[in-house]
């Protein structure tokens, strides 16, 4: 919706494509992370010592083809909402937005510092202690992840409203 004048156009709310592309990207994203936490990360204990090289590095080489295009989608999405909040001062989209940007941070620092170096640790071999260490911070991950979720939802409420009153 836009309200205008003879000297400018506001835009009250985001682009709705800009918005919704944001919300199915980090609804795909805690989808999938909940998933490799409950579902493939656990079974990488029943693999076996004769093919859990091959198993390891297909895992990360077949989950980074999947979450690269959603996850840089998301982050995207993320940053130029959070710009177009700023930029228009909308106090009731920042608050979302920077909870959302922390959470990101979490995962891109949790992803970075302990999973990747988890996964490196797993590329020889299967260790418990290392696969033990990747389910805790993975599951910081996936619950940083679901807070991202909540916060994208919080953010369509925001515009749909909005767009409904």
């Amino acid at each position: 919706m836009r309200a205008t004048s003879k000297f400018c156009s506001v835009q009250k709310n985001p682009p709705a494509v800009l918005t919704g592309l944001h919300l199915i990207a980090t609804w795909f994203m805690v989808g999938l992370i909940w998933t490799i936490h409950t579902v493939h990360y656990p079974l990488f204990a029943l693999v076996g010592d004769e093919t859990y090289v091959k198993f390891q590095a297909a895992h990360v080489d077949r989950i980074g083809k999947l979450l690269v295009v959603p996850w840089a989608a998301e982050g995207a999405t993320a940053l130029l909402l959070l710009i177009w909040a700023w930029r228009h001062r909308d106090q009731a989209l920042l608050p979302p937005l920077i909870i959302g940007g922390i959470a990101m941070g979490v995962v891109l620092i949790v992803s970075g510092f302990f999973s990747a170096p988890a996964h490196a640790d797993l590329a020889n071999g299967f260790l418990p202690e290392v696969h033990d260490r990747l389910m805790t911070a993975d599951l910081v991950r996936t619950l940083a992840w679901t807070l991202r979720g909540l916060t994208a939802s919080w953010v369509s409420v925001v515009i749909w409203k909005r767009r409904t009153s």
